[in-house]
């Protein structure tokens, strides 16, 4: 983890620094890349550190993962003018691992933030007793000549997803992932 620690230390001394707009973008394009390979990090250690740590009853308000989620994520929406609308039809607590639970989240608001086009919201997220549905358009022009969502995604349909889907089996919970022409609605069913 040293390395993660001298890059942040590293960031904070260039912001300390006059820096150009240019400056700021490449800056700013160096701690995202920085939040998510700790997030990748973070997500292999908590599938290690399941099988031992024993936090499988923990009881845990789902609402706060999802705000936190949006609000990590939300730079990837910057400029797409995309709006994100949270219907929440109750108040559920989940029993099983927090950790996993968040991460779990934080996988399924990624991807649907960094698969919206411009213009192209808004995304939903309905929390409801028992489920937490996550959805997001994926049709773009006229001639509906979109390319195919990547499985293979560096940030997350194909090792994030995976990783969810491990998360949730270790947990108890369904994780599902529904498109239409027009939209993908990932599902998290507890």
């Amino acid at each position: 983890m040293g390395d993660q620690h001298e890059q942040a230390g590293a960031l904070e001394l260039l912001e300390q620094s006059d820096l150009s707009a240019a400056d700021e973008k490449v800056i700013n394009r160096i701690r995202r890349a920085t939040l998510d390979m700790k997030t990748t990090i973070e997500m292999f250690l908590c599938l290690a550190r399941e099988t031992d740590d024993g936090v499988y009853d923990e009881q845990f308000v789902v609402e706060p993962l999802v705000n936190q989620a949006i609000d990590q994520q939300r730079h990837l929406l910057s400029g797409k003018s995309v709006d994100v609308e949270i219907n929440q039809l109750a108040k559920p607590k989940v029993c099983g691992h927090p950790q996993a639970f968040s991460i779990a989240v934080n996988n399924l608001v990624r991807n649907a933030f960094e698969h919206t086009l411009a213009g192209q919201g808004p995304i939903t997220i309905l929390i409801k007793e028992h489920e937490l549905l996550v959805t997001n358009q994926v049709s773009s022009d006229a001639d509906g000549k979109h390319a195919p969502i990547e499985m293979t995604s560096s940030h997350g349909y194909g090792l994030g997803l995976g990783i969810v889907q491990r998360l949730c089996e270790r947990n108890g919970w369904t994780f599902l992932l529904q498109a239409s022409e027009a939209n993908l609605t990932a599902r998290l069913l507890w």
